[in-house]
């Protein structure tokens, strides 16, 4: 099994990073002839394939590279919004009372939260990746 891009071949935009078997990959670009979809191994790609949603291939560069973040505003400051809260809510023991943290390590925990809460959603300048706080550890 290997790790495919699945994009448009006429627009760039990828449709899914998907790890299957060389006849499924070409099979299911075949089933989708008609959505414009060719796949190709993540590691022929000049460049780091992090998401679906905010990147797309340059087509007219060899090899194929990946493009500067796409920033669908509205629907991406919802997902980072969505992720931003997941990752408070699996961090929300390190501030409880009743946490076995020292008080060193809560601080630490505390000033993290703080930055996801303060994070800005529309200044993503990153070219791969959302650029989020480091987790303490």
């Amino acid at each position: 099994m290997k790790e495919y891009v699945f994009y448009n071949n006429q627009s760039g935009d990828i449709y899914q990073i998907k790890r299957l078997t060389d006849a499924k990959a070409h099979q299911l670009c075949g089933l989708n002839a008609s959505m414009h979809m060719s796949c190709i191994l993540e590691s022929e790609v000049n460049g780091a394939v992090l998401s679906a949603r905010t990147q797309e291939l340059d087509l007219s560069t060899t090899p194929i590279s990946v493009k500067k973040v796409v920033i669908r505003h509205s629907s991406l400051s919802n997902n980072l919004k969505e992720q931003r809260n997941r990752l408070l809510t699996a961090c929300d023991w390190t501030v409880g009372v009743d946490s076995p943290l020292s008080d060193a390590k809560k601080a630490e925990w505390q000033t993290y939260r703080q930055a996801l809460r303060d994070f800005e959603y529309n200044s993503i300048t990153q070219d791969y990746g959302i650029p989020w706080p480091a987790q303490p550890s």
